[in-house]
């Protein structure tokens, strides 16, 4: 009877060493992965944010970079309810074959954030025989500060507005929203008609981590820095002035491609960048 108590007491201490020594090696296996990342989270190094590992396919189809800029709203925004803007008919010299009609490049909810003292402003211009165009910035008390009259015959695409910052125009301060109105002009004889895009851009500050991070990235890199922390107009106008200088880089136009796609302008990514000239 001893002699089998012993023989199961052995059976039971060597299991246990399999055991163990199973459950070390899984240990062991697990030190060399990589930790994954949060998603909606840039990985780090010590150069700032870099592009994540291919997203795996779950519709048969190539996976793709998981790492493009994709803009994260804060929640202040978020709950903010966008401007009433009615409809106009569209009629006279803005009639147009393209299903696109103008459009803000801007949140859903048409507010964007900005660290600039004077940011950039982009629209899609459908093609149409509308001659000029009119862009306005207001104050907090809805003062004009700030108007552009924009040539746009033969043009279709984005474009961008940008505030000068020597034209007496005072720089945009921190914590304040302004209100800005862009218009295409279908007739000039009969304003009623013309096809308007209102938006509220508000000036912020970020930390002096972020502001580490911004000065050590290129354009890509910063572009996701500023969109997953909440700023739009600056992670679309640094994203826009790449691409132009660089029209054929197709890593820029995923990227492009990605960060409209994330605020629903996915229809847009395709349409080129034009140049405009403020009227004299």
């Amino acid at each position: 009877m001893k002699k089998m108590t012993n023989f199961w007491l052995n059976l039971l201490a060597f299991g246990s060493i399999l055991l163990i020594g199973a459950f070390n090696a899984c240990q062991f296996a697990g030190l060399g992965q990589p930790i994954p990342r949060e998603p909606g989270k840039p990985g780090t190094e010590s150069g700032g944010p870099r592009f994540g590992p291919p997203t795996p396919s779950t519709d048969g189809k190539p996976g793709t970079e998981s790492g493009g800029p994709r803009f994260i709203q804060p929640r202040e925004d978020i709950d903010e309810r966008p401007p009433t803007q009615p409809r106009r008919p569209v009629r006279g010299g803005c009639a147009s074959i393209s299903q696109l009609g103008l459009t803000a490049l801007v949140p859903k909810n048409k507010i964007g954030r900005t660290v600039s003292d004077y940011p950039t402003f982009l629209f899609y211009l459908p093609q149409t025989e509308a001659q000029s165009a009119e862009f306005i910035l207001q104050d907090p008390s809805g003062k004009p500060i700030y108007k552009q009259d924009v040539t746009i015959s033969n043009l279709s695409g984005v474009i961008g507005v940008s505030i000068p910052a020597n034209q007496n125009v005072p720089p945009l301060e921190v914590g304040q929203s302004y209100r800005w109105n862009f218009t295409v002009i279908c007739d000039s004889q009969d304003r009623s008609s013309d096809q308007i895009e209102s938006g509220t851009v508000r000036r912020v500050e970020i930390s002096a981590d972020i502001r580490r991070q911004l000065d050590q990235a290129d354009p890509r890199q910063k572009t996701v820095i500023y969109a997953e922390n909440g700023i739009w107009q600056d992670a679309l106008s640094t994203l826009a002035a790449a691409r132009r200088a660089q029209p054929n880089d197709t890593a820029l136009k995923a990227d492009w491609e990605s960060l409209l796609d994330s605020v629903t302008l996915g229809k847009i990514a395709k349409e080129p960048i034009v140049q405009t000239k403020p009227e004299p």
